[in-house]
């Protein structure tokens, strides 16, 4: 059993190893980098990474045209229509983007990058990866398989804490109010998309379509960190309080 269940976010597909091995490399970085804080470092097997990005990778949108897979300029266009919304969230609208060089999509990201001050590569890397696995996650049935694999996870490792970043933390989410037998101590979710409304907030898997947060029954206790120097991507109302 492990003291620690994490799960990943975005970007992480690895198509040199199998599920098992790319878990394997992913919770030892985790391990090292909590590790750093901790009174002491995590020993062998006290961090147990649920991968999950082979699931989503064969069910993101299809791009298109040619070119390279994660090329926002390709962007199917239900990610297309995501990343709209997502700009009239923060403030960016595409309706003036006609006539000009660019496409919507790349329109909406530099201006979110303008607008907040981030870099224009970051944040054109940040909607070409994280849209395409967001709505394979949401509106696809891999969506179910990786709820199920962390459920299986959980309840093999019999975890004390449930740590979980960007995406990970909808499937973290999603998974404790779906499987309400499966118990953790303390539920951490990292730089969390939760609270976007339209694009991911009225998917979740809340009792009896609630739009209102939540800690999960399963969760003894919900902490949600945000980093102010990179949660604007998401800016969205906070998920929870800091504890909940």
């Amino acid at each position: 059993m492990s003291r620690i269940v994490a799960v990943h976010g975005v970007n992480q597909y690895d198509p040199t190893r199998d599920a098992d091995a790319a878990a394997a490399r992913l919770g030892t970085g985790w391990a090292r980098a909590l590790s750093r804080n901790l009174p002491r470092p995590l020993g062998d097997g006290e961090l147990s990474m649920t991968y999950y990005a082979d699931l989503l990778q064969t069910a993101r949108p299809a791009p298109e045209g040619q070119g390279p897979r994660d090329d926002m300029d390709r962007l199917a266009p239900e990610a297309v229509d995501a990343v709209l919304r997502w700009g009239e969230l923060l403030g960016v609208s595409a309706r003036e983007v006609q006539g000009r060089a660019l496409t919507p999509a790349r329109w909406v990201a530099d201006g979110v990058a303008k607008r907040y001050g981030f870099g224009q590569e970051p944040v054109r890397r940040f909607v070409a990866r994280f849209f395409p696995d967001l709505l394979a996650y949401l509106h696809t049935p891999a969506g179910k398989r990786v709820r199920q694999r962390l459920a299986d996870a959980i309840a093999r490792q019999e975890p004390r804490v449930l740590i979980a970043h960007s995406l990970g933390t909808v499937v973290a989410y999603d998974t404790l109010w779906e499987y309400t037998d499966l118990k953790v101590d303390v539920l951490v979710t990292m730089g969390s998309p939760l609270a976007m409304p339209d694009v991911v907030l009225p998917y979740l898997r809340h009792p009896d379509d609630s739009r209102a947060f939540s800690r999960p029954p399963g969760a003894a206790a919900w902490v949600n960190l945000a980093d102010p120097g990179t949660s604007s991507p998401y800016r969205s109302p906070s998920p929870t309080p800091s504890v909940a």
